[in-house]
């Protein structure tokens, strides 16, 4: 939600209609509440399927503009065909499949977006990706491994240069060259680490880092959500993360991006949600997950809780009241309490500025012994709760209060004016009365926007499911823990569903009036799988339930396993 405060932006106004077209999606389906069992909340699969096969053949003249693309096309494609658990198609077959890759396959090392193309680092990852989803010999002995070993080192940029790696001959340095190459190395079983040395990549991917938390695509560059997931998943290939990024600082600037009414992820501060960044942000919490839980492990007994709630406080304080129109409420799927989900809700008031209700001790677990260090569960515990639709009707009320206020002082203004009327005073009261009433005019402009996101709220996913308690989680093999839970994956996956898939044709799109497309396909089912296998939920039963993918590389956990084990056998 984008409050304009009655200066609408381009930015404001898309939002505004974006949230009109949400509202109007959930509003139609539930209008009563949100149904768990609501039959039409499935996964289109077959639809899907027809859709991805129809773009590994002949494309229409209008795909020329991606020329450069035609390796990631086949990506996003046999990539969202292995997630879907559906075959490909028998035309072409798999073999032609694999002999278009090989062609795309530069003599020195690396691959083009097409034959006979330059190498870049962008589709050589997506051609070394698409082989290993293909699997099998025949595919992953297509790259030649020493070749591009070599190619990739002579993309780095040496520190003293600045770091980093360039993503073709004389091309821009970001720090999707980092994480494209370092996938691509551990998904061929080459060395991650000398390639890491040679280009300084901490060093790069801490500069990296923005004063907001997330990651830019070059130092002081803006955080976005594609180049964070590059920056942090880079980081964690090389075992790294903790050196390289502030995770806490991270984590606070991620879970700020989730829209609380849409309920899927935005890519930069004040932008829109987008269906793609449901992985690249959606995609990051598995990975910041488990780093976070190292961390902890790591610290003595009561350091982590201590250092997390000292963090969070500081973060309380130095947020602008502003900030908790955007809060999100929604528990996380999964049963169990999700700190940062918790936060992102309880903050709230905090963020207001107002002081903790309990602050008196009557209901604080600390009561009994006020002297003691609290743990962050405990901490926030004590934290009241304000949702984002209690956040804005307090803000209508601030809003009204200032309306009567303006137009008071309009009727004062104009009263005074009367009075005087014709004598020299005249002129400057006329003008405050003016200005009194254009002050009282952009104030119901401002509380007439609010009171039309008040309504939409009332149909937004933290509404919504806040009604509903999660499913039981999906039970994990092995006896393994599961993951410390940080954003709504409830939401997330509702707004997948219900909103970026396009019915009856097939595809998953950006957001409700945008075509589908191959990009935007992968990117939805890539982040629909991960929210799944980290979450344990699986919104609309386990007939959505999609393959998991490996968190980093974003292939197919299976066919990465056996790509590992091919190599492995060859060394």
């Amino acid at each position: 939600m984008v409050l304009d405060d009655g200066l609408p932006t381009a930015t404001s106004r898309d939002q505004a209609e974006l949230e009109r077209r949400v509202v109007q999606i959930y509003a139609k389906d539930y209008g009563d509440g949100y149904d768990p069992q609501d039959p039409d909340l499935v996964l289109n699969r077959k639809a899907h399927a027809k859709y991805l096969a129809g773009g590994l053949g002949e494309l229409p003249s209008g795909f020329i503009s991606l020329d450069a693309s035609r390796t990631w096309i086949v990506y996003w494609i046999v990539h969202s065909l292995e997630l879907l658990g559906e075959p490909l198609p028998a035309e072409p077959d798999r073999r032609s499949i694999i002999d278009f890759l090989a062609s795309c396959q530069h003599p020195d090392g690396g691959f083009g977006g097409g034959p006979y193309q330059l190498a870049h680092l962008a589709p050589t990852y997506a051609a070394v990706a698409a082989l290993v989803t293909l699997g099998g010999p025949d595919a992953l002995s297509v790259v030649d491994r020493p070749k591009l070993h070599a190619y990739l080192l002579r993309m780095c940029v040496p520190p003293q240069r600045g770091g980093g790696m360039t993503m073709n001959e004389g091309g821009e340095v970001d720090v999707r060259g980092c994480y494209c190459a370092l996938a691509a190395c551990e998904m061929l079983g080459l060395d991650k680490q000398a390639i890491a040395d040679a280009c300084g990549m901490v060093d790069f991917i801490r500069r990296c880092q923005s004063h907001e938390g997330g990651v830019g695509g070059e130092p002081w560059n803006e955080a976005h959500g594609g180049y964070s997931f590059c920056g942090l998943a880079a980081a964690a290939l090389l075992g790294k993360a903790h050196e390289a990024l502030d995770l806490d600082r991270f984590l606070r600037w991620a879970v700020r991006c989730q829209g609380s009414l849409e309920g899927g992820f935005a890519g930069r501060t004040a932008k829109l949600v987008d269906g793609c960044y449901s992985f690249w942000q959606g995609g990051a919490f598995p990975i910041l997950a488990d780093l976070l839980r190292q961390q902890q492990a790591a610290q003595p007994a009561g350091a982590a809780a201590q250092s997390a709630a000292t963090g969070l406080r500081a973060a309380a304080a130095a947020a602008r009241p502003a900030a908790a129109g955007a809060a999100s409420s929604g528990s996380s799927g999964g049963g169990a309490a999700t700190p940062d989900a918790v936060v992102a809700a309880r903050l709230s008031k905090l963020l207001l500025g107002e002081v903790p209700e309990g602050s008196d001790g009557d209901a604080s677990p600390l009561a009994d012994d006020p002297g003691r260090e609290p743990s962050l569960a405990e901490w926030v515990g004590d934290l009241p709760k304000l949702t984002p639709l209690a956040a804005v009707e307090r803000r209508q009320a601030e809003l009204q209060a200032q309306l009567d206020a303006a137009v008071e002082a309009s009727l004062d203004a104009e009263e005074q004016y009367r009075a005087v009327a014709g004598r020299a005073a005249g002129g400057p009261l006329q003008q405050e009365a003016l200005a009194a009433l254009d002050r009282a005019a952009d104030l119901q402009k401002e509380l007439e926007s609010c009171q039309q996101h008040g309504e939409a709220r009332r149909f937004g996913t933290s509404t919504l499911l806040a009604a509903v308690p999660p499913p039981e989680p999906l039970p994990l093999e092995g006896g393994r823990e599961r993951l410390p839970q940080l954003y709504d994956a409830r939401a997330l996956q509702l707004w997948l569903l219900k909103c970026c898939q396009t019915p009856p044709r097939g595809g998953l799109r950006d957001k409700p009036g945008k075509a589908a497309d191959y990009y935007h396909t992968c990117y939805c089912l890539s982040g629909l799988s991960s929210s799944q296998h980290y979450s344990g939920v699986v919104l609309g039963g386990q007939q959505n339930l999609l393959a998991p993918a490996d968190p980093l590389c974003n292939v197919g956990a299976a066919k990465l396993e056996a790509a590992r084990r091919h190599f492995a056998a060859q060394q």
